[in-house]
């Protein structure tokens, strides 16, 4: 695989663990009262870290990894071959 394709599929994963450890932490603290500016940026900044943490421990696998790549049938090209050198005629001094 190519490894342009493992690092979209990691920052992929990565956006998708940051999301979601922010939705259910500022859930959970709306809970317990009202969330302060301070408070939701800490989270961000929390939850970036760790997604950023996790993602580097995952290993992608060729199958597991999705490719956007469409695939193109490639013409062969008929092999380039040079005509033969011809050799200086030989010159006839009188």
């Amino acid at each position: 695989m190519k490894k342009t394709n493992v690092k979209s599929v990691k920052k992929t994963v990565k956006d998708d663990i940051k999301s979601s450890l922010i939705k259910e932490l500022k859930s959970l603290t709306s809970k317990f009262g009202d969330a302060s500016a301070k408070l939701e940026k800490e989270i961000s900044k929390g939850a970036k870290k760790l997604a950023k943490k996790i993602s580097r421990e995952i290993k992608i696998e060729e199958e597991a990894a999705p490719v956007a790549v469409p695939e193109t049938k490639v013409a062969k090209k008929a092999p380039v071959t040079n005509p033969p050198k011809k050799s200086p005629k030989a010159t006839v001094t009188k």
